[in-house]
């Protein structure tokens, strides 16, 4: 791994939190992008190496991951105040030119939101 990569893994818990790494890094643009089972490493000079999982993950996936839309991630995917377990409640990811939330509709149910900046 290379070490910014490798920094983030440690960070966020290692193999015992996002598993080995599925394949071999991808480059993107300056950057890297580096796949484990339960999550996925995004790094380049500007922005750093963040994770992205689960829903989050999913949705950013879909946008065309870093060389889509939202570049490459600005932060850790985050959980939002109160967590998923209240109303209005879920994560976070920020991205160079969005954001993406995933949060409780208040009946259980979730809903994700690609926001543009």
């Amino acid at each position: 791994m290379e070490p910014p990569v490798a920094e983030a893994y440690t960070k966020a818990g290692g193999e015992a939190k996002l598993g080995l790494p599925t394949g071999q890094p991808e480059k993107v643009g300056d950057g890297t992008v580096q796949a484990f089972a339960k999550g996925t490493i995004f790094s380049s000079p500007s922005t750093g190496a963040h994770l992205v999982q689960g829903e989050i993950l999913k949705v950013y996936t879909e946008q065309g991951g870093a060389g889509g839309t939202l570049g490459f991630p600005t932060a850790d995917e985050a959980e939002t105040a109160g967590g998923p377990d209240v109303a209005k409640g879920g994560w976070i990811g920020e991205f160079q030119k969005g954001t993406i939330t995933w949060l409780n509709q208040g009946d259980g149910t979730f809903k994700e939101t690609v926001t543009p900046k």
